[in-house]
């Protein structure tokens, strides 16, 4: 009788879960960076911002917005991968089922309502990369 072969390794990997959080808080950040880099313009256009508070203003937008949409994105992440490991092959579960766990958060507190459109975007931009992109040859 030949020996079995080895069975195929099931499951998902501490490292994917890491590499997926990574990736969340590396595109959340730039994301929420750059957000927040704009609602600061926005503010000291309007002149609501005393000259001497624009640099703290400017960099503390910046990074309340990076960590919010970064924290979002992570949390999305593995979540999602989360949803895969579990045996879910469906786009339509992963991806929701992500998106809706991952924007409670944001949606409970009416000041981070605003971040929601930007999370989505993220979440849109991964699902097309994941899912329907064409696959390189």
């Amino acid at each position: 009788m030949p020996p079995s072969k080895p069975k195929a390794k099931t499951g998902v990997a501490f490292e994917e879960f890491w590499r997926r959080a990574v990736f969340g808080v590396i595109c959340g950040s730039v994301t929420g960076f750059t957000v927040g880099g704009v609602d600061a313009y926005k503010l000291i256009q309007a002149g609501k911002i005393p000259k001497p508070d624009i640099p703290k203003v400017a960099f503390h937008e910046m990074g309340r917005s990076a960590v919010i949409v970064a924290g979002f994105f992570s949390v999305y992440n593995i979540v999602k991968t989360s949803i895969n490991a579990a045996g879910c092959e469906y786009p339509e579960v992963n991806v929701g089922g992500a998106t809706a766990v991952a924007t409670l958060p944001l949606s409970v507190a009416p000041a981070l309502r605003r971040y929601v459109p930007y999370c989505l975007t993220l979440v849109a931009v991964d699902a097309y990369h994941s899912y329907f992109a064409p696959k390189p040859r």
